[in-house]
């Protein structure tokens, strides 16, 4: 049995490559974190911080071997480590996708960004964001409905996710940002019935409306309020999928596969593809991270696959076909990859999950920005001046409304428990 990992002045009769690598796990302070262990070896990937031993005998470190094998941690061993860069992956994604509206929103439609022109039209930047949440939450949710004791439980807690913020945004929207910048007299404005069916419409996600009256009609992207808010009609239903598959007990690997291959299917086929708008691709995503979830104690993260993933997409991206379903395979691969190595990155979870509060925020206020401003700027400009006042709102949304929500989503209402089952079928 070991605890961390051993000072390379104890260990007399050691080869130069087991030294070199205690001297530098030493060197990166790794000295008091728990070793995990795969097949033989010791593997420096996933390592998680504890003050107990180790409960797998350390058999990859010894004087007797010329040399440890090293073995790539499954996607199983890295979930059940308490630090992840996913928290900090999901607020880059966020912020990706207030730097891709800031082209059409600062400079007009039409305004073609870098990905979207390098991948011949195949995926802005914004996509591509909206990519990484939703592969984020199919691994997520897909073990939210396993781990949770009953379908009330899981269902109650993609409530409190989504509902909280995404209400008090809107209240702000209308009773705030709507006054202050229509061009309506306010009698006008708070007699409109646009005005209250955007609040509600947006609320239950029954078919969006973009518009307030006569707010931002004079923006170079007039007259769309919150363009963000189109995805998350989709993601709710992506949690009622996966209730109603777990139901079903049909949330098997066979089943997510046949899924993943008819979301990448479907959209060529003549007659019912267009008919069945984004929901092909969205299901490429979320469908990735679900998939990977179901295979996660045989899927290792290898930095070999994870650098073949990564040139899969640049080709597919170059060549101009193929790139929405590599980034909902590879991509959610590689994805994976980078959200479980260790590093600094992890401790960012401590200052709060700040990523749903800047995507939901940044539209109105780049709208703002651009009104402001009184015409069209650079998207830089926009995207800075935005910044600043979406962080601080995004904090203000978490440390006020999501976080104490969630605090709830232990004691679902009695409501949800008479009427749904009590046990959630395994995963």
């Amino acid at each position: 049995m070991s605890r961390g990992i051993p000072s390379p002045r104890r260990r007399k009769g050691w080869g130069g490559t087991e030294m070199a690598i205690l001297r530098i796990a030493w060197r990166h302070g790794l000295a008091g974190i728990e070793s995990l262990w795969a097949g033989e070896g010791w593997f420096p990937v996933c390592l998680v911080r504890t003050g107990l031993r180790s409960r797998m005998p350390h058999r990859g470190l010894l004087p007797s071997q010329s040399m440890p094998s090293f073995s790539s941690p499954t996607l199983r061993q890295c979930l059940d480590g308490q630090r992840n860069n996913l928290d900090f992956l999901r607020l880059v994604a966020a912020v990706g996708v207030i730097v891709s509206h800031s082209f059409p929103i600062a400079q007009g439609l039409g305004t073609r960004e870098p990905l979207e022109a390098f991948s011949r039209g195949q995926l802005s930047l914004g996509r591509l964001c909206v990519a990484v949440f939703l592969i984020i939450s199919g691994l997520l949710i897909t073990r939210s409905q396993e781990r949770a004791p009953s379908q009330a439980h899981y269902l109650w807690a993609r409530v409190l996710r989504i509902f909280p913020g995404l209400a008090v945004m809107l209240l702000v929207s209308v009773f705030l940002l709507g006054p202050a910048m229509t061009d309506l007299p306010l009698e006008a404005y708070f007699r409109s019935p646009d005005t209250y069916r955007y609040l509600w419409r947006n609320l239950t996600l029954y078919q969006p409306q973009w518009n307030l009256p006569g707010v931002f009609t004079n923006n170079v992207y007039a007259p769309a309020v919150n363009g963000s808010l189109w995805t998350l009609q989709y993601e709710v239903g992506f949690y009622l999928l996966v209730a109603g598959v777990g139901l079903a007990g049909l949330l098997r690997r066979w089943t997510a596969g046949v899924g993943w291959g008819l979301a990448a299917v479907l959209p060529f086929v003549p007659y019912v593809g267009p008919r069945l708008g984004w929901w092909p691709e969205l299901s490429l995503y979320f469908g990735g991270g679900l998939v990977l979830y179901l295979l996660r104690d045989r899927v290792r993260l290898s930095p070999w696959i994870a650098l073949g993933c990564a040139g899969v997409l640049v080709a597919t991206a170059w060549l101009g076909v193929g790139l929405r379903p590599a980034v909902g395979s590879c991509g959610a691969y590689l994805l994976m990859y980078l959200a479980f190595r260790p590093g600094r990155l992890a401790d960012f979870a401590r200052f709060g999950d700040f990523s749903y509060g800047v995507y939901i925020y940044g539209f109105p206020v780049q709208q703002l920005v651009t009104a402001l401003l009184g015409g069209r700027t650079e998207w830089w400009v926009n995207t800075a001046l935005s910044l600043p006042l979406v962080g601080a709102l995004s904090a203000l949304s978490w440390h006020l409304i999501e976080k104490p929500a969630l605090q709830a989503k232990n004691a679902p209402p009695s409501l949800l428990t008479r009427v749904l089952p009590a046990k959630v079928r395994a995963v």
